[in-house]
């Protein structure tokens, strides 16, 4: 639990998302919302699987690869179009933010008052990847510093391929970063 003193279980970089949050006010939310995570999970399963299984296909039957293929891409549509779909993505009500991310948690500025120990649903879209992740978090500091009001969240719940995915974005965010300052121009210490 959050004691105020810094504490790093992973990496942490700071980076602007695309990214929205829901308030879980009730038992019956966070049930509901666990659920829809285990529904994702199970999707994302499914469709590891598949993809294996037209990795056979294409040498085999390269014919039917290509309808198994048509037809994934059309329930693909069908579940996105449902509110469904793998990415979980929700265009609308996405707002770009400036956020620190690590693998355990999130913290980044809020335009209201949430308390510590509140359940928080948060949706990330990442660039360039343009993937969306799903997380269930719980607040653990939430006070003004300088003119916002910021949110720090540790992830409760969350898809072993979502948290693959924020992994492997923090990861190339600070394999970027820390090639820029290799390549920077260093100044001359004479000067």
């Amino acid at each position: 639990m959050w004691q105020g003193e810094e504490r790093r279980r992973y990496y942490r970089v700071d980076d602007r998302v695309a990214l929205r949050y829901i308030r879980l006010s009730d038992g019956e939310s966070v049930a509901g919302e666990l659920s829809d995570l285990s529904l994702r999970s199970r999707l994302a399963d499914l469709e590891l699987m598949l993809d294996q299984a037209l990795s056979k296909l294409t040498v085999a039957a390269p014919e039917v690869r290509e309808v198994a293929d048509l037809l994934n891409r059309k329930l693909d549509l069908a579940l996105e179009g449902a509110g469904l779909g793998l990415d979980g993505e929700r265009p609308a009500t996405l707002v770009t933010r400036d956020d620190s991310l690590s693998g355990s948690g999130f913290a980044f500025p809020v335009d209201e008052v949430i308390e510590v120990g509140e359940m928080v649903l948060v949706d990330l879209l990442f660039h360039p990847e343009r993937r969306t992740i799903r997380a269930l978090a719980r607040v653990v500091a939430s006070g003004r510093e300088d003119s916002d009001h910021y949110l720090r969240l540790d992830i409760e719940r969350i898809t072993e391929a979502d948290q693959e995915l924020l992994m492997g974005h923090i990861m190339r965010l600070q394999s970027a970063r820390l090639r820029q300052r290799d390549e920077s121009p260093q100044s001359d210490p004479a000067e």
